[in-house]
């Protein structure tokens, strides 16, 4: 079973249309390497070469991911959210601030 980083980066790169090789190159290392990273122990510093190439902060690499996830346009404002909370309380402000 895949570890939770290697989930969430190949699934950030699904979301941004980016192979791992890309992402590899993003990172500046050999795509085995990026592999390797992925299905062992990564080190910090590759770690925050995935975020930053990825352009994540390193947390969203290791959060588990909710059932809901998404943007969602409010008016003018188009938001992110990672799960039915947020898009709960970003659904009570925007009918609060924008559907009077």
């Amino acid at each position: 079973m895949e570890n939770l980083l290697s989930q969430n980066v190949r699934r950030i790169c699904k979301e941004q249309k980016i192979q791992l090789k890309e992402l590899a190159a993003k990172m500046g290392v050999d795509p085995a390497a990026l592999t390797r990273a992925l299905n062992g122990n990564a080190r910090l510093d590759t770690m925050q070469k995935m975020a930053n190439a990825l352009g994540v902060s390193m947390k969203s690499l290791f959060e588990p991911l909710d059932d809901v996830e998404g943007y969602i346009r409010i008016g003018e404002q188009v938001y992110q959210f990672n799960s039915l909370n947020e898009l709960n309380r970003l659904l009570y402000y925007g009918k609060n601030n924008f559907f009077k």
